[in-house]
């Protein structure tokens, strides 16, 4: 395996607890799981980072593919000693927490993808790559503020006006370069027909007004390919359903990773 940069990263937690890994989306950093991170690292041992070109890490490598980044949490593992962890992401964060335990089994012990699909639809191919070259022509000021009102409605905006700006700061401490990047592997991910030889037990997280990223029907599409998964659903929230509704997401992150078996009727 290449050596890459290393990812900006924090850990807390009992040092000689399991691991907890939350793997960061486009335009997020280690600051997204924040709260949950807070939450779960009385049972585990925590690892957050920033991607690629966003907050504090360096800048991506040149070429930057899917297998890269996939490549660059194995290094970070590899660097703190880690053997096996779970995983936790949300839009590309849970398409990579996906993809982890297609191509690094050995390494993954059970998966929690919120939001998110194994490949983008050809019709959200232009999307994307309008969002890229705004960036590279504007930067990312304009285009923070248009994704965090995609992301969050006017309503929750207004009653949460600190989540609003907390998300509208993680975008503008992301560099363009390492947006672009992380834009054009989305476009290019696709393992959704490799979704049978992921093994590890796996929840599925899906939001009810999640319209773009993991829309409930795709998620529910998912689920059927995926041998060991479970799907719940995330009422009254949007696409960010950790910020929306992070009640919710607890309760099934712990649900899920702390006790031995899921009670069936909480993920009914």
């Amino acid at each position: 395996m290449t050596s890459l940069p290393q990812f900006n990263y924090q850990v807390i937690g009992p040092e000689n607890a399991p691991v907890l890994t939350f793997i960061p989306g486009i335009g997020n950093d280690l600051h997204f799981w924040e709260k949950h991170a807070q939450l779960m690292s009385s049972n585990f041992r925590v690892i957050t980072f920033d991607p690629w070109g966003h907050n504090q890490s360096p800048l991506p490598p040149e070429p930057c593919s899917f297998l890269h980044i996939l490549e660059g949490v194995i290094q970070l593992w590899d660097h703190l000693g880690v053997q096996q962890s779970d995983v936790v992401g949300l839009g590309f964060g849970g398409s990579m927490s996906l993809a982890l335990g297609l191509h690094f089994p050995e390494r993954v012990k059970r998966i929690v993808a919120c939001c998110c699909r194994p490949r983008q639809p050809d019709n959200r191919h232009n999307f994307w790559r309008q969002r890229r070259d705004i960036a590279r022509r504007e930067g990312l000021n304009e285009l923070g503020n248009i994704t965090v009102d995609r992301w969050l409605s006017e309503e929750f905006r207004q009653t949460h006006p600190e989540v609003d700006q907390q998300l509208r700061d993680m975008i503008h401490r992301t560099t363009v370069e390492g947006y672009c990047a992380y834009v054009e592997v989305f476009i290019e991910m696709d393992f959704s027909q490799q979704l049978k030889q992921i093994k590890q037990p796996t929840l599925l997280l899906a939001a009810e007004y999640d319209h773009g990223g993991g829309p409930v029907e795709d998620m529910q599409a998912m689920a059927t390919q995926l041998p060991h998964a479970t799907i719940a659903f995330i009422q009254g929230s949007g696409h960010i359903c950790n910020f929306e509704a992070p009640e919710q997401v607890s309760q099934y992150l712990t649900q899920f990773l702390t006790q031995a078996s899921v009670d069936t009727a909480l993920l009914a």
